[in-house]
């Protein structure tokens, strides 16, 4: 999810200083989406939006990647788990990856 509100943000800021008739037959669906994107404030009520949507994907990810208490995983010591998966670090970096 991440990456597709990452992926439509870019794609609608790139694609606004393009003239729309370059793409009006050959991409239809994006004429059409793009359009109302574009139309008066809406591109910036979006971009808006979608830092609160970044944000709550991901702490979404975080939720649900948690360790279990007293999870133990490939045998690596107490204090490598603490600092990767207790601190939630193994998460930041899985979430910064995407």
């Amino acid at each position: 999810w991440l990456n597709m509100v990452e992926g439509g943000q870019g794609s609608l800021v790139g694609l606004s200083p393009i003239n729309f008739d370059l793409y009006k037959d050959s991409h239809p669906i994006t004429y059409k989406s793009t359009g109302v994107c574009h139309r008066g404030d809406n591109l910036d009520r979006y971009l808006m939006g979608r830092q609160f949507m970044v944000i709550f994907i991901a702490f979404m990810i975080n939720l649900s990647g948690a360790p279990l208490p007293g999870a133990k995983l490939w045998g690596f010591p107490d204090v490598i788990l603490d600092i990767f998966l207790g601190s939630g670090v193994a998460m930041i970096l899985m979430t910064a990856q995407m």
